[in-house]
């Protein structure tokens, strides 16, 4: 049993904390964060802005500005290779080839001053064995699969509509067809016909070519479309993981009870949605113990002083509260 999981994992990520210092302040982005990947295996990351998100993804892809960025503790294993220890030149054979990643915004991911045909095969050159001619006619390829008329590689970004650089990045982003791809919020700039294409497209990419994902949102329905697994952030914490199902249909706890309880449904005749109280705590004097207390209605004195582990509930779904978890 433990050599088949060890075979079907792809990333494991342990206890990882990173930490910016800014203006002589230290902000607490990650802290103490693990999750596993498997192969051919979609997870999603889900919380409010600031919660910690993209900075675990650029952790994984190695891109974290440093300074004033540093990784204080964890290790991140990619098919048992330990990326931290990697070197940049090493790690750039890495990133691009075996992980890449769809950034958030395509307006600032794309080159405004080279062809967007020129951008995709330059990953294509760097990665493989591949003349220039090769790489044009693969970049020429790789629009196409993304439902974009090959004839366009000529094209600059500002010829293209929001959903098409939308597209274009994913093309990038799959040109060598990684084994790990990491998407950020890539439908949030898009209006909501462009979201679902894109999401059809990623997922019938994925099924293709077996890719792994790591998907970061704050949309529950992506979440429920897209993903096999649910890791719930707050405040650098996962504060609840599972399978899709179980956080659906078993949310446990009060923060991501509180993400589904402030979602409008067509089956409830509630006439105002139950937003959750108070504010994500400042990242530089994150509170004692349950980082979630303060805006916690069950929260005890207890919450606010200890630090409270992840309890497993069973079937690999874990939660970060001491009521759920069994404790008094």
């Amino acid at each position: 049993m433990s050599e088949t999981k060890q075979t079907d994992n792809l990333v494991s990520v342990r206890d990882l904390v990173v930490e910016f210092t800014t203006d002589g302040s230290v902000v607490h982005a990650v802290n103490g964060v693990s999750f596993d990947i498997n192969k051919g295996e979609t997870l999603g990351l889900v919380g409010e802005t600031g919660a910690g998100k993209t900075t675990i993804a650029k952790a994984i892809l190695g891109i974290l500005p440093d300074p004033p960025a540093k990784v204080r503790n964890g290790s991140i294993t990619f098919e048992g290779q330990d990326l931290l220890s990697l070197p940049e030149k090493e790690m750039r054979k890495v990133r691009g080839k075996r992980i890449s990643m769809i950034f958030q915004d395509p307006m600032t991911a794309l080159n405004p001053i080279f062809t967007v045909g020129d951008q995709i095969a330059e990953a294509i050159l760097l990665h493989e064995k591949m003349s220039k001619a090769e790489s044009e006619k693969r970049a020429v390829d790789m629009l196409e699969l993304v439902g974009i008329p090959g004839e366009r590689c000529k094209e600059y970004p500002h010829q293209f509509s929001g959903g098409m650089k939308q597209r274009v990045v994913i093309a990038m982003a799959l040109a060598c067809n990684p084994e790990l791809l990491l998407a950020d919020e890539p439908t949030t700039a898009l209006d909501v016909t462009i979201q679902a294409q894109v999401l059809e497209m990623m997922a019938n990419l994925k099924e293709k070519l077996n890719t792994s994902v790591l998907m970061i949102t704050h949309d529950l329905g992506i979440v429920a479309e897209m993903c096999d697994k649910v890791a719930v952030i707050y405040a650098g914490e996962i504060v609840e993981i599972g399978l899709a199902e179980d956080i659906f249909d078993r949310a446990t706890h009060p923060y991501t009870k509180g993400l589904f309880g402030s979602l409008p449904s067509l089956k409830s005749h509630e006439k105002r949605l139950h937003p959750i109280t108070g504010m994500v705590p400042d990242p530089t004097n994150l509170p004692e113990g349950c980082k979630f207390s303060p805006r916690c209605k069950y929260a005890d004195e207890g919450c606010r002083c200890q630090a409270i582990p992840l309890h497993d509930l069973g079937n690999g779904h874990l939660v970060r509260c001491r009521k759920e978890g069994g404790e008094k």
